[in-house]
């Protein structure tokens, strides 16, 4: 708050000296924000900064200081903070080196707010780069068709065509349960033969870093046309038999340019940001020239913490 004040008394000083020169008087406006509210220690608090700190918050945030008994209990925390920060100050605790780190924190919050993210907004984007990115970049905004299945692995074809075979001719039988109690896939025994969603290459969806599905049993599911269709016995070599029911259908979905535009907004925005604060810290090394020393961190000392530290791997 003293800062604040600090720098407001000195703009209100420039103000006067101004008007002085110019013997312009203040306005009627200028005279009510510079009435005192309150005085502490010899610090003053006006009524253009309550003001001030009032209009910095949120439309819906204002509303509150409609209501007189708010608006006197905002005014009556600031009295309280000037005391604190006046009975802190008298007490060393300006020299404190938290409150150095606090403040050296918050300076650097406050310029990458200011300089980076309040001067260059998503409204900055322009349409025209939104369209470029789109119309280069068109397999981010096409979803491919993908197919859900589940199978049940036997030995020989004589199991499947005999699975088949119950699993049409009994409709008390699911095929789930069937699997659960046939299959020789571990993996999917579990959950009744569930192969999840995947592409026509076999690729599971959301499981970029898994092994793609058998081909075979990925071309026959994109070779079925409904939901609970059941293949014929499948050779999936190595002795290897199955039977597959498709279970589910998302049909291939592209994005127009209308209903990508926000999400490319935001992909540019955040790379024109990053290039900035990029050139940023490039134009500041090349001024301030650092020099770092990493291999004096082994002369850290660390605190003991209690914990074990489990050794390096090997």
């Amino acid at each position: 708050m003293r800062r604040i004040l600090l720098v407001s008394l000195l703009l209100v000083g420039v103000f006067a000296v101004q008007a002085l020169a110019e013997e312009t008087p203040p306005s009627a406006d200028e005279v009510r924000r510079a009435k005192v509210f309150a005085t502490v220690g010899g610090e003053t608090i006006t009524v253009g900064e309550l003001e001030d700190m009032i209009n910095a918050r949120s439309a819906y945030a204002r509303k509150r200081f409609a209501e007189p008994e708010v608006l006197k209990r905002f005014a009556d925390d600031q009295v309280r903070n000037e005391l604190f920060y006046r009975g802190a100050e008298k007490l060393g605790y300006a020299k404190d080196p938290e409150v150095s780190r606090f403040l050296d924190q918050t300076m650097i919050q406050l310029f990458v707010r200011k300089e980076f993210e309040e001067t260059a907004t998503l409204e900055d984007v322009r349409q025209e780069d939104v369209a470029k990115y789109y119309e280069e970049n068109p397999e981010e905004f096409r979803r491919l068709e993908m197919r859900r299945a589940r199978h049940i692995l036997v030995a020989s074809q004589e199991e499947a065509e005999a699975i088949l075979d119950k699993l049409e001719s009994d409709k008390s039988t699911t095929f789930r349960a069937l699997a659960k109690e046939r299959s020789l896939d571990t993996e999917t025994k579990l959950r009744g033969g569930d192969l999840l969603y995947f592409t026509e290459d076999g690729q599971l969806v959301g499981k970029e870093d898994s092994a793609p599905i058998n081909t075979t049993l990925a071309m026959t599911a994109f070779k079925l046309e409904r939901t609970g269709d059941l293949s014929k016995p499948l050779d999936l070599g190595d002795g290897k038999w199955s039977v597959l029911e498709l279970t589910g259908i998302r049909p291939e979905r592209v994005q127009t340019l209308a209903q990508a535009s926000g999400r490319i907004r935001r992909k540019l925005w955040s790379e024109e940001r990053e290039q900035a604060l990029k050139k940023l810290m490039a134009d500041l090394r090349a001024e301030l020239k650092p020099e770092v020393y990493p291999e004096r961190m082994d002369a850290i000392v660390l605190e003991p913490t209690g914990e074990p530290i489990e050794p390096p791997n090997q």
